[in-house]
């Protein structure tokens, strides 16, 4: 199916098929149905229609007619307004980063099966979902496709789902692989900011890996050397910048 023999319109096929599939696996248990763009739009319309009127406003004064002095808005209106400014902060950070449905799905699928809140990285490593399903609708419904387009598709899709399913303990020898790599490089950093199983990622920085391991996540993937602020602040590098101060102390230094 993916090379197209037998069809009239074989990339449009293909993408269908890869985004069906998208489709089935981000319709496990424990993906939410209030993410996304469509959701922050819909919550935003229901603040802006629930705000107090114009006329319900005029007849609730703002200042005292005695002093004059500002009494600040209305309980009702500053309520009203509250409510569709938080609204249109979520929408406006849909909007500034695409494809949230399709992340928030994979998030409470990883979640359901972890046990484990996820954090920034882990968010960035699910990307690849909306990324994903995005080109393939846009294929699907017209838009122009490279040479191998679907097959790539199918890849990023397939890669996706092993790091959504595949248990920690099928995981647990790549990871210790990659934890006694003397020279890591572009590749295996980015193989790091793919997992969305936080366990992984602790474990890999328990483990005690090559000092090298610093620069090449400090150029390729910095993200991961950071406090998680959205957890808590939550850092689970700690132990590898530890070990890395004990191993070579000018490193951590400089």
């Amino acid at each position: 199916m993916l090379t197209g023999e037998g069809f009239v319109r074989p990339t449009e096929v293909a993408a269908a098929c890869v985004r069906s599939a998208a489709d089935a696996l981000l319709s496990l248990p424990g993906s939410p149905a209030t993410a996304g763009l469509k959701p922050a739009a819909q919550d935003l319309l229901a603040a802006v229609d629930a705000f107090p009127p114009p006329t319900a406003l005029a007849d609730t004064p703002g200042t005292n007619s005695n002093s004059g002095a500002p009494q600040g808005p209305p309980t009702a209106a500053r309520a009203g307004w509250e409510r569709v400014s938080a609204a249109a902060d979520v929408l406006r950070g849909e909007l500034q980063r695409l494809g949230g449905f399709h992340r928030a799905r994979a998030r409470g699928i990883v979640e359901r099966l972890t046990g484990v809140t996820l954090g920034t990285a882990q968010e960035t490593a699910l990307d690849v979902w909306g990324a994903a399903y995005g080109v393939a609708s846009g294929i699907l419904h017209g838009g122009a496709a490279s040479p191998g387009e679907a097959v790539r598709l199918y890849t990023e899709i397939l890669g996706a789902a092993r790091e959504l399913l595949v248990p920690f303990a099928v995981r647990a020898a790549r990871v210790l692989e990659l934890s006694t790599l003397q020279q890591p490089g572009a590749a295996e950093a980015a193989e790091l900011a793919r997992w969305a199983d936080l366990r992984a990622t602790d474990y890999f920085f328990r483990c005690g890996p090559a000092t090298a391991w610093l620069d090449v996540l400090q150029e390729h993937a910095p993200h991961l050397l950071m406090p998680d602020g959205a957890v808590g602040g939550r850092w689970p590098a700690a132990p590898f910048l530890n070990h890395v101060a004990r191993k070579d102390p000018n490193t951590v230094r400089a």
